[in-house]
């Protein structure tokens, strides 16, 4: 059943969209902090090269599609820890800092479930990361479209991002609701006419999404 709007709308015409690292999905518990805290007493790899050597010199690029993530890592891991393979380190990675928190799992299934709306993951990705998230943490029961940043050529600090997401969705602006945990790509959709919010928290995130008057 479309449930009705104000204008005529459905609700299958709103859109719930949330970013995905520091608001659905963080890193392990067990670490007690960044998913590559303990990176050098469990592989071996100085973070502060990885942060010289990957980060800074690949990451730019990996994350807008420029560069493959494992083509980049290929070439930097012999420097850092010639015995450890790209899949060693991805496995480490994308286990490490692949936890989902429950509550806005939750969240995203009601408003597709009980009220009829869509879902979106909006963020700052790679491919395999990408797949990883569908294959392994259930991404496609939750979300019906992911606007990743390498697939789409720019990331979120871009205008153009969410213009193209905003096409792709065939929806108007005003009728998205977005989450983000950084303040700056709130202020960026906020522009791009979408309703956005500095994610604090499920409880606040509940809250103005209990203001929509979609039952």
């Amino acid at each position: 059943m479309r449930t009705e709007m104000a204008g005529g709308a459905s609700a299958s015409d709103y859109v719930l969209a949330v970013d995905v690292d520091g608001v659905l999905v963080h890193p392990s518990p067990n670490l007690g902090g960044a998913w590559d805290s303990r990176i050098q007493e469990d592989l071996g790899i100085d973070p502060k090269a990885l942060g010289t050597k990957f980060f800074r010199e690949h990451w730019q690029d990996v994350i807008v599609g420029r560069r493959d993530l494992r083509e980049s890592l290929a070439a930097v891991l012999p420097a850092l820890h010639p015995e450890v393979t790209v899949q060693d380190f991805l496995a480490y990675w994308f286990t490490n800092d692949g936890t989902v928190d429950q509550e806005v799992a939750a969240e995203l299934l009601d408003w597709r479930k009980r009220r009829g709306g869509r879902t979106a993951a909006v963020t700052n990705q790679e491919q395999y990361r990408v797949a990883y998230l569908r294959e392994s943490k259930g991404f496609d029961e939750l979300f019906d479209h992911i606007a990743w940043s390498g697939d789409i050529g720019v990331t979120k600090n871009s205008l153009d991002f969410y213009k193209i997401v905003n096409s792709r969705l065939g929806v108007d602006p005003a009728q998205v609701w977005f989450f983000d945990d950084d303040p700056r790509n709130v202020e960026v959709a906020l522009d791009a006419g979408w309703h956005a919010f500095h994610f604090v928290g499920v409880h606040r995130m509940q809250e103005v999404l209990a203001t929509i008057p979609i039952v």
